[in-house]
């Protein structure tokens, strides 16, 4: 009893020093807890390879969710520098879904699309007519709006790769928008047909008449 008298003061302490610790260690398990069901977190990757049966460089994208929750999906697509171009229409029809269909990544799940290195070069690239190469980003926007970003170092370098090849080659391909809206070249006007000069015909032979014969004409007009 005396002990406890006398060492009052740091049990009291350590007291104290316990409950600030227990205190720290809620907060800590509280906010982990929330980033892991109430907080929608996403992990984006892209990477390239090579097809074996088609011998065609591909690049392909997955979303992760690492979340438990399930994430509805807005829009997805790339960013080029400043540009966003929206994937979402390509990522629908490559996984066979129906125009306005959700896109929906089950929690721990994730989906996956791939692109060829020119179907990507011309839909990423179709409002540059110098065909300039940015910081490439994937994006995702859920549905209530956050955007989520994610490096695409090696789809870069694939794209690059793909450009340096058109460049060496001297593949005069312009993107897809260009295509379409390049106007058509204009028909050469025809050349004037030739003009054929009208063939000479002789005037038809006009017998001559005297004078004389032509004063008895007259005599017998008068006689009659």
């Amino acid at each position: 009893m005396d002990w406890f008298n006398e060492n009052a003061g740091i049990m009291v302490l350590l007291l104290i020093v316990i409950s600030v610790i227990a205190f720290i260690v809620l907060i800590v398990l509280a906010v982990s807890l929330r980033s892991r069901i109430a907080v929608q977190r996403l992990k984006m990757v892209g990477f390239y390879s090579r097809d074996v049966a088609t011998q065609e460089n591909y690049a392909e994208f997955t979303v992760g969710n690492r979340s438990l929750n399930d994430v509805g999906v807005k829009e997805i697509g790339v960013q080029n520098g400043k540009i966003n171009r929206d994937l979402t229409a390509i990522y629908r029809t490559k996984a066979n879904l129906t125009d306005g269909s959700r896109i929906v990544i089950d929690q721990r799940g994730s989906i996956t699309f791939r692109m060829t290195e020119k179907e990507l070069a011309d839909y990423l690239l179709n409002t540059d007519k110098k065909r300039m190469l940015s910081r490439l980003r994937l994006y995702v926007v859920d549905l209530p709006g956050n955007v989520y970003y994610g490096k695409v170092s090696a789809v870069r370098k694939l794209l690059a790769e793909y450009l340096k090849r058109l460049k060496e080659n001297g593949t005069p391909i312009l993107p897809a928008a260009e295509k379409a809206e390049a106007p058509a070249e204009e028909a050469a006007p025809a050349a004037p047909a030739p003009v054929v000069p009208a063939p000479d015909v002789p005037a038809p032979d006009v017998p001559e008449v005297s004078a004389e014969a032509v004063s008895a004409s007259e005599a017998r007009s008068e006689g009659e």
